[in-house]
């Protein structure tokens, strides 16, 4: 017993000296510590009623800065954005200037009938064929995408079958009305500079056919122009605004493109689009008027911080985003940026696939993946124009009584996104303007932009990691006078000071003694010795075998236990 009573006493004695260590640790942190209202809760000189107050006091502040923590985080981790004005009067030279399609209402050239005739048909051809070709022809003068005024009846009483071998787009090509044919000599002027009109008027594809545009940036031809002139050059800048400041030109129409009985009429359509972009909406303009194209560029951009936001709530795609394009693509040359601006366009096109199984190249990039549309395919044209002639959302069905069939295209635009709102202006010419032929038709034309500046906007988070990280530090430093600095003394009197001053009162040894103690205690636990059994009697030889061995659970052993 006096060997038991040795060896419970240390144990009581080491309980003691480390409760002893951690009660004046924790006094020491108490005195020293920058967070308010822990010094009090070990003060000497203060009541125990004292003591239980600022006690109270530290959890209620420890408690609102918990409920501001979690609303911080509920506004963190639902990531808003919010658009601001990053520059109100950011000038517009630094915007390019948009580019100008001119588009007639009639799409082909009817005084070079008999030149398509010699081109495209036999020359041993029969009537019969030189008829259909004729109609097919006819057929052309209105076709655009989403506005094909012919009707599928009317072309199911055509004999298209027969002129099924011709290339469309090639015919559509050359009938098209040229820059020579409709541009008047020495009218073109940009920035009060005449020009050649149809040096820098460039034939390219929209969806409304065949057009004249100014300043593009994706056809081959214009692509030489932008080489010639210098990539800093080309597309133009312009650093003005107001009437006769931006592009200046006249168009002349003679009756004698037209069809006798055409269906087309006498307008013209102008089109206002980024430099890049392959197709936009038309506003058309009057014969024997001056019409003032006025152009106010809106530029929004996002910045890197909503990265972190999928591109579906952000509304926008950073042009890395976008997947790689198959190699058949046919915008595969053009790049990720043109594949994101013209979105809409290769959206469209993939309903005439779906619908018709072919595609048009005059309204389209070529898709060398599937077939060209023929003379035949005109009626599923027609047939599936109210389809054709609609954008829809994928939402608006629930807001209509009648649900109207269209094009759901999901498309996002560019997170470096800008726009051209335009308004026109369309006034009559006087009558010295008017061209004294009655066949001919005159159009004066003014494109210039609206104003010298224009508000630069910033789509960001509205909430950031910074924003999160300052106004926590605000509500701790609110609530506890704490700080980043806190938190780390905190951190190092909870491991490092600790463990120094228990090394300093030399706890480590006493530690040490105790666990000799206990693994001595369990390796007699494993080897079934049981000191208070004295009654048993053990021969010296065996009782060296049981020190030096453990019991195996497979021996048939007398259990001690």
């Amino acid at each position: 017993m006096a060997k038991g009573d040795k060896s419970d006493t240390p144990q009581k004695q080491d309980t003691k000296c480390f409760m002893e260590l951690l009660r004046v640790y924790f006094r020491s942190y108490c005195e020293k510590s920058t967070i308010h209202c822990v010094r009090y809760l070990y003060d000497p000189q203060l009541h125990n009623l004292e003591r239980l107050i600022w006690c109270l006091l530290l959890s209620v502040s420890i408690a609102l800065s918990w409920f501001f923590y979690l609303m911080l985080s509920e506004r963190f981790v639902s990531q808003k954005l919010q658009t601001v004005v990053h520059d109100p009067q950011y000038p517009v030279f630094l915007v390019e200037f948009p580019a100008v399609g001119i588009c007639t209402d009639n799409r082909i050239n009817w005084s070079q009938l008999q030149a398509a005739k010699s081109e495209f048909l036999p020359a041993n051809a029969s009537l019969e064929l030189v008829e259909s070709f004729t109609t097919l022809v006819a057929r052309l003068e209105t076709l655009r995408f989403g506005s094909f005024s012919v009707g599928l009846s009317e072309l199911d009483d055509d004999n298209l079958e027969a002129v099924n071998f011709i290339n469309i787009t090639t015919l559509a090509m050359f009938l098209t009305l040229s820059c020579q044919d409709i541009m008047v000599l020495n009218s073109c002027q940009w920035r009060s500079t005449t020009f050649d009109c149809c040096e820098y008027f460039v034939m390219e594809k929209t969806e409304f056919g065949f057009c004249l545009v100014f300043n593009s940036d994706f056809s081959p031809r214009s692509k030489e122009i932008k080489k010639r002139e210098g990539s800093q050059f080309y597309p133009r800048h312009n650093a003005k605004a107001g009437q006769g400041t931006g592009l200046n030109f006249d168009l002349l129409l003679n009756e004698s493109f037209k069809r006798p009985n055409s269906l087309a009429t006498d307008k013209v359509y102008i089109m206002i689009k980024k430099p890049d972009q392959m197709s936009n909406v038309v506003y058309s303009m009057t014969q024997n008027t001056e019409t003032y194209v006025t152009v106010r560029p809106d530029l929004t951009w996002t910045d890197e911080t909503t990265r972190s936001i999928p591109p579906e709530r952000r509304n926008c795609l950073f042009v890395d985003e976008q997947l790689e394009l198959d190699p058949a693509d046919s915008a595969k040359k053009y790049g990720k940026p043109f594949q994101l601006t013209n979105c809409l366009n290769r959206c469209h096109e993939s309903y005439l696939i779906q619908l018709c199984n072919c595609s048009l190249p005059i309204f389209f990039l070529h898709n060398q993946k599937v077939k060209e549309c023929t003379a035949t395919s005109l009626r599923c044209i027609a047939r599936h124009n109210d389809i054709f002639s609609y954008d829809k959302r994928r939402e608006e069905d629930a807001l209509f009584s009648a649900t109207k069939p269209g094009m759901t295209c999901s498309c996002l635009v560019n997170c470096y996104l800008l726009d051209y709102y335009t308004a026109t202006t369309t006034l009559p010419l006087s009558a010295k303007r008017i061209p004294k032929d009655p066949q001919q038709k005159l159009f004066r034309v003014d494109v210039h932009y609206q104003v010298e500046t224009t508000p630069l906007y910033r789509t960001s988070l509205e909430f950031t990691t910074i924003d999160l990280i300052a106004n926590l530090g605000g509500i701790f430093g609110l609530c506890l006078g704490a700080s980043m600095v806190s938190a780390f003394e905190l951190i190092y009197y909870l491991t490092v000071g600790f463990g120094m001053h228990l090394y300093d009162n030399s706890y480590y040894g006493v530690l040490h003694r105790k666990m000799k103690i206990k693994w001595r205690a369990f390796k007699s636990y494993l080897k079934n010795e049981v000191t208070h059994l004295a009654d048993h009697q053990v021969h010296p030889s065996q009782k060296d075998q049981t020190t030096n061995k453990i019991r195996h659970p497979h021996h048939h052993q007398r259990n001690a236990w």
